[in-house]
């Protein structure tokens, strides 16, 4: 099984960049993302024993409770790859980045652990960039002029309560376990911190 953390979309931003998505797809050939797989990914864990999925379940609610909702929006788009051959094309992200990071920070420290087998903590080494992919391309086609057309993009803002704990198949991401932000599951009592 392949496992992530991930903020979800709500409705009407996921409907804007699947509108993208619909009226760039004829233009270029690349493998387009379904609107029901976009997501911005906090922390990719690799593999974990089945077995183990219980202790990222805890985990991931620990980490949440430790943190306030805030608020993100899609902004602007990027690529990732050389110029010549970008791999990947992504909408960036803007908001409330601060928190957005401090997130991302805790739960790579927390999730990211040699005690879980499979768990990738490589992970733990590369810096984050947050996006929403779009695209990844077929033989290095180009994503230029999409790119240019796509420079000023920006949804409206959404409502980040909450992170999820997603399975990775072929054909659908599960989702595997929902932790609020700001609330401790082990006590009910919103835990709000400057975080």
């Amino acid at each position: 099984m392949t496992v992530f953390l991930a903020i979800d979309l709500d409705d009407a931003v996921r409907t804007r960049a699947a509108a993208v998505i619909e009226q760039a797809r004829p233009t270029v050939d690349a493998r387009w993302v379904r609107a029901d797989k976009l997501h911005l990914t906090l922390v990719f864990l690799g593999n974990p024993a089945a077995e183990q999925v219980e202790t990222l379940r805890a985990r991931a609610s620990a980490v949440a409770a430790r943190h306030r909702p805030f608020g993100l929006r899609l902004s602007g788009v990027g690529t990732f790859g050389t110029a010549r051959a970008p791999s990947v094309l992504w909408l960036g992200v803007s908001g409330d980045l601060g928190r957005l990071h401090a997130l991302q920070a805790d739960a790579r420290a927390h999730l990211l652990l040699d005690d879980l087998p499979g768990v990738q903590p490589i992970e733990r080494e590369r810096p984050y960039a947050p996006h929403v992919t779009l695209a990844r391309s077929k033989d290095g086609h180009p994503f230029g002029a999409l790119e240019a057309s796509l420079r000023t993009f920006e949804s409206p803002s959404f409502h980040v309560g909450h992170v999820t704990l997603y399975e990775s198949t072929a054909s659908e991401y599960r989702p595997l376990h929902r932790a609020s932000l700001g609330v401790d599951v082990s006590t009910g009592h919103i835990g709000l911190t400057g975080k």
